[in-house]
């Protein structure tokens, strides 16, 4: 029995399906912002083996595919699912092995960028630094106004690998 809060947000595509979207924050990096925006709990659901944690209750210790087969096939005996509409969706595979990537919130490693952004931006603005040609200003522009701090974290989860 765990209470779901029901918010509105601007990610949410009011044309597509119901207009209603489910979010998990600790399983999606969409979700977290939208988690952080609305300081929604993170509750971590999967174990890093990909099978399900004590958060899911009855379906605890199940690997997460049998866990979606009998999620759903629950749902179905107790009339909960309405409707089945095939649509294409974009999960992430893994270019190494080819499986499904299962984003996991954890700790991650970041370094602060608006600083070196605010040089780097200054130092072209003044002429210092020239683009050949300069039509690339532009995107270093939308680059380095828009900044998020770099994630330098050891795995491929929200980030990219130490160089």
């Amino acid at each position: 029995g765990r209470k779901i809060p029901i918010i509105a947000d601007d990610y949410v595509d009011m044309e597509f399906g119901t207009g209603a979207l489910k979010i998990t924050p600790a399983h999606d990096p969409n979700d977290y912002e939208i988690g952080k925006r609305h300081n929604l709990e993170t509750v971590m659901m999967m174990n890093k083996d990909a099978t399900i944690n004590q958060n899911g209750g009855k379906y605890a210790g199940l690997d997460r595919y049998k866990c979606r087969t009998a999620l759903w096939e629950d749902m179905q005996s107790e009339g909960l699912a309405i409707n089945i509409t095939k649509h294409a969706t974009r999960v992430p595979i893994s270019q190494r092995g080819g499986e499904m990537i299962e984003p996991m919130a954890s700790t991650q490693w970041f370094v602060k960028t608006e600083g070196m952004a605010a040089k780097a931006l200054d130092a072209v603005r003044s002429g210092k630094t020239k683009f050949v040609p300069p039509r690339f200003e532009r995107m270093w522009d939308y680059w380095l106004e828009d900044i998020r701090d770099w994630c330098i974290s050891r795995q491929l989860w929200w980030g990219h690998r130490i160089p």
